[in-house]
């Protein structure tokens, strides 16, 4: 049966719900790309496309947009032109998770998902993770064109500034999936591990460079969290002299 025709209309911007925004999600949209729409059934919308204009309004104070609302008999067809994409190898895997999330959004389960484009759950599942790597890090994989396999590599890293970190070293060296993943391995390897039980943290050697990536894996933290924290370290003859800075701006604010 043929979908209904798509409808414009006015829709305040507070009613959008842009199911890839976690995490800082980047995906790669033309400038000015308009935005698309769905009903969810309890008075939102979800967001199926124009992002970037979308970001672009909120910036500018926009209370609305016209928004081009896409009929829910849609889904069928949106399934059925990403499995073409799948099968013709047309798609970015980091877009590819971006369509699947939108999908179940939409009502579609993992199980369901799976079933009509012909993956196992556990694919849709990895798939989905790619979601979890963050702007910054999405950005520089396209940018250098490196395959799935990296960036899952790269899940196995904690923190946003850590990854990014991991992967400009890649990038830069031009290491191979087999020499990232050894270099996160040696990465792992210096950060403390917990105890069994959680009580403490247990560093794998007595070395004063544990602690060093400890204390920086609390500055990426404050980095995610949008705290422009910074970390200087003067290493001396005897002592590693670590410097944190955090500005104030947020408490002042509550005050």
């Amino acid at each position: 049966m043929q979908a209904a025709v798509n409808q414009v209309c006015w829709v305040p911007i507070k009613d959008i719900v842009d199911t890839h925004e976690f995490d800082a999600l980047w995906t790669v949209e033309e400038d000015g790309a308009e935005v698309t729409i769905a009903a969810r059934g309890d008075g939102k919308y979800i967001l199926l496309s124009g992002r970037e204009r979308l970001n672009r309004l909120k910036a500018e104070g926009q209370g609305c947009v016209d928004a081009v609302l896409s009929p829910t008999d849609c889904l069928d067809e949106r399934v059925s032109k990403l499995l073409d994409k799948l099968v013709s190898g047309s798609i970015h895997y980091l877009n590819e998770a971006d369509e699947y999330r939108s999908l179940m959004s939409s009502g579609l389960t993992a199980q369901e998902l799976s079933t009509r484009i012909g993956r196992s759950v556990s694919t849709v599942r990895k798939k989905l993770r790619l979601l979890n790597l963050g702007q910054e890090v999405r950005v520089l994989l396209l940018k250098h064109g490196l395959c799935e396999r990296y960036a899952q590599e790269l899940l196995r890293v904690p923190g946003l500034q850590g990854r990014v970190r991991v992967l400009r070293h890649v990038a830069e060296g031009g290491l191979s999936v087999k020499e990232t993943e050894q270099l996160i391995d040696d990465v792992l390897s210096r950060m403390p591990i917990p105890m069994a039980g959680g009580r403490k943290m247990k560093p794998l050697m007595r070395d004063y460079r544990l602690y060093l990536n400890a204390i920086r894996g609390i500055v990426d933290q404050m980095c995610d969290a949008g705290l422009d924290a910074s970390m200087q370290v003067n290493i001396g003859k005897r002592v590693a002299e670590v410097r944190v800075t955090v500005p104030l701006f947020a408490q002042s604010k509550q005050e």
